[in-house]
């Protein structure tokens, strides 16, 4: 097939690549992706107290650490600044001896 008789869009650009084309005609390799995956081999599935302890070894550290961190900079930071609020209110009240206006305690 000469490359007048390749089949092309409107741009006139040929196809990546055209099933019917010679060079997959005889390639005993299929083209779909899924069906290549389809022959490869799948390992087995390691023994359950392997997988188990591999699981706990890797993954409780992580969410260990991600807990704590998360502790830290999200409930700490937001206890700290109902805190200042609460203190700053105590202070006004201390100062002035009157509670503010319902619509501005909030």
């Amino acid at each position: 097939m000469s490359a007048s008789e390749r089949p092309q869009d409107a741009h006139g650009r040929e196809p990546l690549n055209p099933p019917d084309s010679a060079e997959h005609a005889d390639s005993p390799e299929p083209v779909d992706p899924l069906e290549r995956l389809a022959t490869l081999a799948v390992p087995p599935v390691p023994p359950a107290p392997t997988f188990t302890a591999g699981v706990r070894r890797k993954l409780h550290p992580r969410l260990l650490a991600l807990h704590i961190l998360q502790f830290a900079f999200g409930a700490t930071a937001w206890a700290l600044v109902h805190m200042a609020a609460a203190l700053g209110a105590a202070f006004r009240y201390t100062l002035t001896g009157t509670w503010p206006e319902r619509r501005k305690r909030r």
